[in-house]
Parts: structure tokens; C-alpha cells; sequence
């Protein structure tokens, strides 16, 4: 018995030892691949980069605002007022300059930019709390909002110091139009920047009011560090927020004067004159014939607000005249129908100010229809005392003092519960066995002590979102209820925790888009009106009879209207450009198909067109019918939007374009990647522009590698050592198993998908062979998830490394609130060659701009598709977009110079800039698609098979062969048969 235990343990030694070895060959292979050819501008970038940074430095070690003021309970708040002139700054980095009268400011100013800090010394005679009032001017810049960090001598005094906000002012460069259909066209928004005046107050409105500093007596310094658009600062005012009178007050001592008007005043919400975001355009709405302007067919942009009007600080500007001094009703017509169940709230300003407390907490209740109101409560409206003239009402979306005390709580809470949730995962495992005990009580008390008191939070949120909600709790409260009794059983019996573990994080996550669905706060608005008191309102709700007729005229309308060509439509010899999108946003108003397409009309009617004098046609069609309809001669001149891989496939049909037969193909061809038209060449053709193109980039939670004690991996070998701590403590690591990651190991060895000008496939070679092996043995040797949501498990912090798609970035910005400023993302690891170059490249996909072989205007087609991809277009492309659709919705365009003109951060673009330079885009063979297909087989068959990877590889790589040369032949080309 002993003997075979020994024997036992021998072949066990020698497993292991043979599995190390095999580890070792894989981390310590080096590839001798070439730096990819990237544009000049990107090495400059680079250069300006300052080298490499501290990754983890992107979270700040700071206490939050609440540990804050406990540290300085006692202090007092002094009345007097100190005034630090912009221009007399002590310190300044290079590039900020001292100016004089600057946009008719009165003293001197410092303009600072993008990157950089700027300090002044403050003489306080009075040791204190200090609100800190910015008197700025919004510079030209990338059209984002402004943020600053702000230190106090020389440290962040708390976490939301670190992320202050400052807005710009907007309006429409003109007047609504409409075009020869009929339909509206939405007006361009252009800046109206002015010398402003903001404190320094929480950009997620999670206190309502300034944030208060304290400052001991004698000198003090203030910092104030750049991270995102230019401004110029004029003065730095510390000093104590006005406390606003109430309503009762307010009315006491104002003329008790009522005005008398025989109609009301009224103004159209899309009247709008002046709007702190871009993105505060007016739209439209077709589901009531009582909306203002109306039409049942046409589209009339008629209101202002709806989802792009709904984060915290964003407010819109009316003007209006008034007749004669008087007391004045204020009423509103809106709908509140996008969150179930939530009241928002807008804070009312009139002439810039908010004239008592209760006008900063204006609420609006949800309904799924238009409702009319005046201002203040429904039995005793808000009056107001206006002078005779010309007035602004301005509405700001705000949080009520009662939803930031919730979701203050909400947030603490999720970040309390994630931090449970960590603790156990490095006890229990991702997929803890529901059968066994594994003592939580006794090794991770500190967890089990959380989920405790946070079930008392969890007791606390639940009884203020009853008491605030109105008519109905909304579905969002149902994570509530969920996650409180999960927490109730967790903490009472532990044992019950691995059966109610995969519910524990989906709550968590629920948890997360409940404070998220909160603290948002859309509202649309059809008019304002200015009314005498008691005045009788106008019907906002249509009878039966008139929604009635409303649908049968919109029925009748869709049988006339063409919903798919977009704006303005010319007859007689014209451009047809058909931009290619997914069905369900083709027959969508509001899609996001529709909404790119809109924008690039808009694009094309005010730029292209008067300038060339070419006119363009425009269609939203699906994406399967352009092939089909060329080939039936029914097809564009041009098509956008269409897939990576199509080109090559239609330029085997004769039915594209190859765009090296212009003159200055090689010109335009220098706005991009070099390698970017990999896809689109086939035997010395180049038959597309490139419009997007997306990359894997690494994302890292800071947070969480600083409490592990890693830095974030450069190379593979310190991946795989973090990789190892990583799931020793129960996480795990992201990469998605599909070809285009399998591309990202090939490269870096110095390996290709095909060979021989695309007539067989390369990967039947020891480069190829070892990335497969590699790409592989991460999902069966390390356990990496074949399937994962990695944004969830990004957000919880199970995932603390992952490497994805670039544009990740913008959804994470958006949607994953909770952990702004603890993630950033960096090129992915890499293998360092002989001369010590390390090669991070990966692959790219992407999306074409063509020009149809069917076309008769090629010419006038090249001209427009010159246009389309030029930095300028791409630029404001961009913008617009991104004003439309927010964060979320950035353009990955191709175009370089655009890329850097978006609003990213500098830091972020420095990152995103490091990795395009290592882009490698995935090449286009007759036949290709077979590639995808069973590199996609070969992996699978070594994952749940356990095959071995090297002779799995060479036998889906004859298959390959064989389809490609059955397509080379079925095109008459040269084969490798012989």
C-alpha cells in the first residue's frame, strides 16, 4: 500500500513538473514580430506623453465628504468673503498663461488647459468652513463638460473633490426649417460661452449643496489640476452659499400685485434659448394630436427635454416678456413616462436666480401621458412677482434633498455589499459548492458583519423610496425588496450562502440600476405658461374621439410617407447613399440607425452639398439587401455602415469600386492606419475607406489590484503572476475566446492568417501553432470563463482584469457610476522580441465606406466619400453623434486626426493611442469566412474535448484549404492545388 501511494505521489510529481514546463515554454516564447506602421501624429502623441504612468495613480486615496466634515465638526463658518484674482497665481504648468481683460473681464485671468495644475495662496484671517465659488469661462475645447480636481494644500481634502464638474452654453445656430417634405430639420447647436459663476458642488448630485472646505487661518494653498477641456479662470471666491428664504418669506415681502392677463403667455418648450449640454435639442413627439406644433405624418420638433435631460446640473433657458408688473402663475406642460414610478425634480431660476427654497425642489410627477400644472403644490400653486420686461426662466435638473439622502445611502450600500461580496468569493469560489460548509462564520466574520449592517441600510432606503414615491413604488423598488430578503437570510443562517450566491450578486447588480434609474431624471416638456393665479389650464390629455382620429390619419400616413429616406429628397440626378443598419432600426423612429442617419443628412444639406454642389439622397435600408439590390441594378452609388469583411466579397462580383483608380486615393489614404486597409485589399485593389474600427484594449479595477498588492501586467509573465493571485483570491481575469483575441497571441508571434497572397491559410506554422496552444490553454489550463458578462462582474470586482473592445470605455462611463475613478485601461500584455521591443498588437474589426460598381456618378460618389472621412466631417460627426446619444454613443471612428478631436480625456487618449499604435486589422480571402468558422470549431474542440491543440489546429486548417481554394476556383484564381 505504501509502495503505490509512493507511486502515486512520483507520477503526481512529474504531472505537475510537466505542466510547469509546458507553462514556462508558453510565457517565455518571443516574437520577433515588426512594430506596426502607424500615423506619424501617433508617435508625436507619444512623445508628448511624458513617458510611462503610475496606472494605479488613477484612484485617489481620500476619505469620503461625510468622514470629512466629522474631522472638522466643531469648526465655524465664517461670514466674510476672500477674493483670489485668477491672474495672480503663484504657480502655473507650462502652457497656462496670465491674460488681460479676456473676453471683457474686468482683471486678470489665467487660461488653463487640458493637462496641467495652477495654484494660488490664499491669506484666510479665519479658520473655517468656506464654500468656493469659480468665476470661469468655458475656452474652446472637445465640446465635453469641464472637470478639475482640486487640492488644498497639496492634498484632495475628499473623494468628490476629485471629480468637480463645470458646464458650457449652448443654443441653436438657428431657427427650426423645414425641408421640401415637410419635416422639420433639427437646427445645429453651436456654444455660447459668457463669463460664469458655479461653486464647487457634488457632479452627481448626491448633496445638494456646495461642498464646504476647510481652511485653517494664515496661508493656505489652492490647487486646481485639469482633467478634461480648457477654461479660463477669472477669480476663486471663498466664501458661503446664500441661504435662500422660504416660500412663506419670499411671498411676505414681495407687492401683492396680481396680474391680470386675458390669454396666457405662452412659450414653446423647443423655443428654447440658451442649454448647458449639447445634447438639450428639441425632438419630437407624435403620440398626441394636443402637442404643439402637430402633425400625424409629419415630423415636427416639438418638445425639449425626454431622456437627454436627465442627469444632474444639465438646464434649459427660456426667455420670455412680461406685460406688467404682477404676481404670476408659472405653468407646465409634461410627461414623465421613461422611469416607472420615480418623481423628478428641476430647481426653477428666474433672471439666474432661484427666488425661495422651495422653487430648488420643483417635483414632477410620472404618468404615462402629457400633464398640465403650475408650479408648486396642486391645491396652492407657486406665485411669482415678475417686473414689466424681458425675463429668463431657466429649469435645472436637481435631486430633492430626500432622493440624495436615499441614494447617498444606495451608494454607500452597494459599495459596502461589493466588498462583502469580495470577501466571500475568496472563501466560497465563483461556483461554491452548495453541499458543503465552509465555515463563513468563522473565516470571514468581517462579511457576514457587513451584510448585517447593511440589511439595516437595505431596512432604512426601502422606507424612504415608500414615503417618496407617490402613487406607486415603480419596478425598480422590486431590487429592493429582493436584495432585503437575501440579506436577512445571508446573515441569519450563513450556511445558506452558497445556494443563494449567484441571487446575491444579480441583486447587487439590481441594486446598482435602481440608484442609477434614480438619480436620473427625464422629463419632456411641450410648453411653458405664464398665467394670472387661478387662472383655468388648458387640456393636456386628448379625448377619445381625438386620439382616434390622431391614429387614423398616422395609419393612413404610412402608406404615403417614405420613412426611409432621411430629410431632404431631390429629384432628377443625385447621389443615392444607402446607410446600412439592423432591421428593428430601420423601421424605428428613434433608433440609434435613424439617429446616425439624421445626423449625417443634416451633415450633408448644410456642408456638402452647397459646397460642391453635388446634391445626395439618403436611405436608412437593411443591411441584406444591398448585394441583392446592386446586383439587380437597383442598388446606391454608396453605401456606409457595411461590414469588414464585404468589400473583398463584392469586389469578387465586380460590384465595388476600387478606389486606387483615383488620383488622390494615396492622399486620402494618409488620414488613416496603414494597416486599416488590410481588410478591404484583394490583388493590389483597395476597394474601401475604412469609417470605424474597434480594439482590444486591457481595462483594471486600481481599486482592487492596490488591495492585492499588484501593478497592472505589461508583458504575459506578469500577467500570468497576476493572473495566479488574482484567482488564488477567488477572481478571475476576461479575455472573450473568439478569433479576433486567437489574432492578438498570432501577431504578437509574428504569425498571420494567411499566406501565399491569401491562397492557403498560415496557420499551420510553429507561430501559429503556439498562439493557439496559448489562446487555448487560458480557458483549459487557467480556468479563464468561456462566457461572462464583463461589465457586471467588472462593476462588482470579481473580474479585476479583463481585455475587450475599446469602446467598453463608454458604456462603463455611463452605466457603471459606483466605480468612477477606480478603473482605467491600458495596451494589452505583450512579448518582448531580441532587440527588447515589446510587441502589444491585436487585431481590429471594422466597418466600410464603398462606392458601387453599378454606379454612373463615380466621380461626384468619390467626392462625397472624400468628404465623409475627412477630419473636419468625421470630427463633427462625432460631436453630433455624441450630443444625440451621450457617452455611450462615441464614434470609434477610423479616422485618426477625428479620433483625437472626440472628447477624450488627454490621459485616456494617451492610453487609447498607445495601443492603435500596435493595431493589426484581420485581412479578407475568397473563402475566409471559413477561417472565423472553425477557428471558432477547433477552439471548442479543445475545450470541451480536451483534443490536443497542435493536431487539432492542423486538421481544421486543411478544411480551410480546402474552402479556399474551392472559392478561388469558383473566381477563376490561382490555387496552391499543385
Amino acid at each position: 500500500m505504501g509502495k503505490t501511494s509512493f507511486l502515486h505521489k512520483r507520477r503526481g510529481i512529474a504531472l505537475v513538473l510537466i505542466i510547469t514546463v509546458a507553462a514556462l515554454n508558453i510565457l517565455t516564447m518571443r516574437s520577433a514580430a515588426p512594430v506596426a506602421e502607424a500615423a506619424g501624429s501617433l508617435q508625436m502623441v507619444l512623445k508628448e506623453s511624458g513617458g510611462e504612468e503610475n496606472l494605479l495613480a488613477v484612484i485617489h486615496d481620500t476619505v469620503s465628504y461625510e468622514e470629512y466634515m466629522e474631522t472638522h465638526v466643531s469648526s465655524s463658518y465664517p461670514s466674510r468673503e476672500i477674493i483670489l484674482s485668477g491672474g495672480d497665481y503663484t504657480e502655473a504648468s507650462e502652457g497656462f498663461e496670465r491674460v488681460e481683460g479676456y473676453e471683457g473681464f474686468q482683471e486678470s485671468a489665467v487660461l488653463t488647459q487640458e493637462e496641467g495644475q495652477v495654484s494660488w495662496e490664499a491669506e484666510v484671517p479665519e479658520a473655517g468652513f468656506y464654500n468656493i465659488k469659480l468665476v470661469y469661462y468655458p475656452t474652446k475645447g472637445k465640446n465635453n463638460v469641464i472637470e478639475r480636481e482640486l487640492y488644498i494644500n497639496g492634498e484632495i481634502p475628499f473623494r468628490g473633490a476629485g471629480y468637480l464638474e463645470f458646464s458650457r452654453r449652448w443654443m441653436n445656430s438657428a431657427a427650426i426649417e423645414q425641408d421640401s417634405r415637410g419635416n422639420d430639420v433639427r437646427p445645429k447647436l453651436t456654444e455660447a460661452p459668457i463669463w460664469m459663476e458655479a461653486f464647487c458642488k457634488d457632479s452627481e448630485g448626491y448633496y445638494t449643496e456646495a461642498y464646504s472646505f476647510y481652511f485653517s487661518q494664515g496661508k493656505n494653498t489652492i490647487t486646481i489640476k485639469s482633467v478634461k477641456e480648457p477654461m479660463a479662470i477669472g477669480q476663486i471666491i471663498l466664501t458661503q452659499e446664500p441661504k435662500l428664504p422660504s416660500y412663506e418669506e419670499y411671498i411676505a415681502n414681495v407687492p401683492k400685485q396680481e396680474a391680470s392677463l386675458a390669454e396666457p403667455i405662452k412659450i414653446q418648450g423647443e423655443a428654447s434659448v440658451f442649454k448647458s449640454d449639447s445634447t438639450l435639442y428639441p425632438i419630437p413627439d407624435r403620440t398626441s394630436p394636443l402637442t404643439e406644433p402637430y402633425s400625424a405624418s409629419k415630423t415636427r420638433l416639438n418638445v425639449i427635454g425626454g431622456n437627454n435631460w436627465r442627469v444632474v446640473g444639465q438646464s434649459i433657458v427660456w426667455e420670455i416678456e412680461v406685460p406688467e408688473d404682477g404676481l404670476y402663475e408659472i405653468d407646465v406642460k409634461y410627461r414623465q413616462n421613461m422611469t416607472a414610478g420615480v418623481t423628478v425634480v428641476r430647481s426653477l431660476k428666474i433672471d439666474g436666480q432661484i427666488p425661495f427654497k422651495e422653487a430648488g425642489e420643483l417635483r414632477f410627477y410620472y404618468k404615462n401621458d402629457w400633464m398640465i400644472h403650475a408650479l408648486g403644490e396642486e391645491k396652492d400653486p407657486y406665485q411669482f412677482y415678475l417686473e414689466k420686461g424681458e425675463h429668463t426662466l431657466s429649469l435645472e435638473v436637481t435631486l430633492s434633498e430626500e432622493m440624495s439622502g436615499i441614494l447617498n445611502l444606495t451608494s454607500s450600500c452597494i459599495t459596502e455589499l461589493n466588498r462583502a461580496y469580495r470577501q466571500l468569493l475568496m472563501v466560497i469560489g465563483g461556483s461554491p459548492d452548495t453541499l458543503r460548509d465552509y465555515q463563513l462564520d468563522k473565516k470571514t466574520p468581517e462579511a457576514l458583519g457587513i451584510i448585517k449592517e447593511q440589511y439595516g441600510v437595505m431596512q432604512e432606503i426601502s422606507e424612504r423610496v415608500d414615503s417618496y414615491a407617490r402613487d406607486s413604488k415603480g419596478s425598480q423598488s422590486a431590487a429592493i425588496d429582493n436584495l432585503l430578503y437575501r440579506l436577512k437570510l445571508m446573515y441569519e443562517k450563513p450556511e445558506t450562502i452558497p445556494k443563494q450566491w449567484a441571487a446575491f450578486k444579480d441583486n447587487i447588480v439590481a441594486l446598482g440600476a435602481f440608484e442609477l434609474a434614480m438619480r436620473e431624471q427625464p422629463l419632456e416638456i411641450d410648453y411653458l405658461l405664464l398665467n394670472s393665479p387661478g387662472a383655468k389650464l388648458p387640456k393636456a390629455k386628448a379625448g377619445f374621439f381625438q386620439q382616434l382620429l390622431h391614429e387614423i390619419k398616422a395609419f393612413l400616413a404610412s402608406f404615403f410617407e417614405d420613412y426611409d429616406s432621411i430629410g431632404e429628397v431631390y429629384e432628377g440626378k443625385a447621389i443615392d447613399v444607402w446607410i446600412l443598419a439592423d432591421a428593428a432600426n430601420v423601421t424605428s423612429m428613434s433608433g440609434s440607425g435613424r439617429d446616425q442617419a439624421t445626423v449625417i443628412k443634416n451633415l450633408i444639406d448644410n456642408y456638402f452639398t452647397p459646397e460642391q454642389q453635388i446634391p445626395v439622397n439618403v436611405k436608412l435600408v437593411n443591411k441584406d439587401v444591398l448585394l441583392s439590390a446592386t446586383l439587380a441594378g437597383r442598388g446606391p452609388d454608396v453605401a456606409l455602415n457595411v461590414a469588414g469583411r464585404e468589400p473583398v466579397n463584392y469586389a469578387l462580383r465586380n460590384a465595388v469600386v476600387d478606389l486606387t483608380g483615383f488620383e488622390d486615393f494615396e492622399d486620402v489614404q494618409d488620414w488613416f492606419l496603414k494597416d486599416a486597409f488590410t481588410q478591404f485589399t484583394f490583388q493590389d485593389g483597395i476597394y474601401a475607406l475604412p469609417q470605424t474600427m474597434s480594439f482590444h484594449v486591457m481595462f483594471y479595477r486600481a481599486d482592487i489590484l492596490k488591495e492585492l498588492n499588484l501593478q497592472v501586467p505589461t508583458n504575459w509573465k506578469e500577467f500570468y503572476e497576476c493572473l495566479a493571485v488574482i484567482q488564488k483570491n477567488n477572481m478571475n481575469v476576461g479575455i472573450v475566446p473568439d478569433w479576433t483575441t486567437y489574432a492578438m497571441f498570432l501577431y504578437q508571434r509574428g504569425g498571420s492568417y494567411y499566406k501565399d497572397g491569401g491562397a492557403a491559410s498560415g496557420l499551420d506554422t510553429e507561430a501559429a501553432v503556439s498562439a493557439f496552444q496559448q489562446w487555448t490553454g487560458n480557458y483549459v489550463n487557467y480556468r479563464l470563463p468561456v462566457t461572462f458578462d464583463f461589465a457586471n462582474r467588472f462593476r462588482t470586482g470579481e473580474m479585476p482584469l479583463a481585455i475587450g473592445d475599446y469602446t467598453s470605455y463608454n458604456y462603463l462611463s455611463v452605466f457603471a457610476p459606483e466605480i468612477k475613478g477606480l478603473w482605467g485601461f491600458t495596451t494589452v500584455p505583450g512579448y518582448e522580441d531580441a532587440e527588447g521591443n515589446m510587441d502589444h498588437s491585436v487585431s481590429a474589426w471594422e466597418t466600410a465606406s464603398i462606392i458601387m460598381a453599378t454606379s454612373d456618378q463615380q466621380k461626384e460618389a468619390w467626392q462625397f466619400l472624400k468628404w465623409w472621412m475627412s477630419d473636419p466631417v468625421q470630427t463633427d460627426y462625432g460631436n453630433e453623434i455624441e450630443n444625440v446619444l451621450g457617452v455611450a454613443g462615441r464614434v470609434a471612428t477610423a479616422n485618426i486626426t477625428a479620433l483625437k478631436n472626440l472628447p477624450w480625456s488627454n490621459t485616456d487618449f494617451r492610453q487609447l493611442v498607445k495601443q492603435l499604435d500596435w493595431v493589426r486589422a484581420l485581412p479578407e480571402v475568397p473563402g475566409g469566412y471559413f477561417t472565423e468558422r472553425h477557428i471558432k470549431n477547433a477552439f471548442y474542440t479543445v475545450y470541451n474535448n480536451k483534443e490536443d491543440p497542435r493536431e487539432t489546429l492542423q486538421d481544421y486548417v486543411k478544411t480551410i484549404n480546402n474552402e479556399i481554394e474551392n472559392k478561388r476556383k469558383e473566381f477563376g484564381l490561382d490555387t496552391n492545388a499543385e
